[in-house]
């Protein structure tokens, strides 16, 4: 299991339209100041493969990369917990609504 380290992890977002755990997981993040790169896997099928391929079948995905190969941490849905837990933001009873 990846822990934080000093060094600042990559996040990128597997998302679609009209995807409200999408917009939540994206809002989380902003409001942070959290960077991440967005990927529509509606737009090109192989981003749609790309994320398949972690076994995730519902978006968003989610994948934190602490730049060590094959120690990325994937999941897919709006989780505050794992958003906490892998890029430092304590989690608040606004997270733990939005996640009901």
């Amino acid at each position: 299991m990846t822990t934080m380290t000093d060094q600042k992890p990559t996040v990128t977002v597997y998302t679609k339209d009209h995807c409200r755990q999408c917009v939540m997981t994206k809002i989380w993040l902003t409001t942070r100041g959290i960077a991440f790169a967005e990927v529509d896997i509606l737009e090109d099928p192989m981003d749609l493969a790309a994320a398949k391929e972690l076994g995730l079948m519902a978006a968003p995905v989610v994948v934190v990369s602490f730049g060590i190969p094959g120690d990325d941490e994937a999941w897919s849905g709006f989780n505050p917990i794992k958003l906490s837990q892998y890029l430092g933001a304590k989690p608040t009873a606004i997270n733990n609504e939005m996640s009901n």
